[in-house]
C-alpha cells in the first residue's frame, strides 16, 4: 500500500513539474507585469491614483467588493475570454457555479490577507513579505485553496454529479490532482502573491484579482487555443 501512494506521489510530481515547464513563458510575462506595476504604482503618479481609488472602493464594501470583483475576474471574465477566442458557450448551471465559486473565493482570499496583515503587520521589508508567502503557498494553498479548487471544478466537469464525482475520484485520487495542481502553479504563484503583498492591504485582493485573470487569460492563448488549433 504505502509502496502504490508513493507511486502516485512521485507520477504527479513528475507530471506538476512537466506542467511547470508548460507554465514558464505565461509566468515569466506575468511576474514581469507585476513587478512593473509595483514600480508604477510606488513612482507613477497617476496609477498610484488609479488604484488607490480602487483601493477606496474595496474598503468602502469590503467583502461585498471581494465578492462581486473576484466573481467578475476569476468566474465570468475566463468564460467571456474562452468564448470570444475558442468559441466556447456555457449553460445557466456553469455560468451559476462560476459565479457563486469565485464569489466565495474572494472571501476566502480576502480573510486570507487580512489574517495575514493582523499577524504580521503591514510592513514592506522582506521578512514580512517572506512569512506572508510561505504562510499563502504552503499552509493556505495546500490546506484550502488547491483541495476546495479541485473539489469544485471536478464537481463541474462531471456535470455535478455526485456519482461522476466519486467515480473521477477513483481513476485519479484527490491527493494525485491536488500535487499536479500545486507543483504547476508555485513556479508563478509564490513570485506573483511576494509582489501582491507589496502592495497596501486594500489592494492586494483587487490585484490577486487582476493577476489571475491575466494567467487564466494567458493559459488560454497559449495551451487551450493550440489545442484546438491542432484537432
Amino acid at each position: 500500500m504505502a509502496e502504490r501512494v508513493e507511486g502516485v506521489i512521485h507520477q504527479a510530481v513528475r507530471e506538476g513539474l512537466q506542467a511547470a515547464k508548460t507554465n514558464l513563458l505565461p509566468g515569466s510575462f506575468l511576474i514581469g507585469f507585476g513587478i512593473l506595476l509595483v514600480v508604477a504604482y510606488y513612482q507613477v503618479e497617476w496609477v498610484g491614483s488609479v488604484l488607490n481609488r480602487v483601493g477606496e472602493l474595496k474598503a468602502r464594501y469590503g467583502f461585498g467588493f471581494s465578492m462581486v470583483s473576484t466573481a467578475f475576474f476569476g468566474g465570468i471574465l475566463p468564460l467571456l475570454v474562452r468564448r470570444a477566442l475558442l468559441g466556447r458557450g456555457w449553460t445557466v448551471k456553469v455560468l451559476l457555479f462560476h459565479i457563486g465559486f469565485w464569489a466565495y473565493k474572494g472571501v476566502e482570499v480576502d480573510l486570507l490577507y487580512r489574517i495575514q496583515a493582523a499577524v504580521f503587520g503591514h510592513g514592506r521589508d522582506p521578512t514580512t513579505i517572506l512569512k506572508k508567502v510561505l504562510v499563502d503557498e504552503f499552509v493556505y494553498v495546500p490546506f484550502i485553496a488547491v483541495p476546495t479548487m479541485v473539489l469544485g471544478y471536478l464537481w463541474k466537469d462531471c456535470e455535478f454529479s455526485l456519482r461522476q464525482t466519486r467515480a473521477a475520484l477513483r481513476e485519479q485520487t484527490f491527493l494525485d490532482r491536488c500535487i499536479r495542481l500545486m507543483i504547476s502553479n508555485w513556479g508563478v504563484w509564490i513570485p506573483a502573491v511576494a509582489i501582491i503583498y507589496l502592495f497596501p492591504l486594500v489592494l492586494q485582493l483587487p490585484l490577486q484579482n487582476i493577476t489571475l485573470t491575466l494567467w487564466v487569460m494567458l493559459l488560454i492563448v497559449l495551451t487551450e487555443k493550440k489545442q484546438v488549433g491542432t484537432e
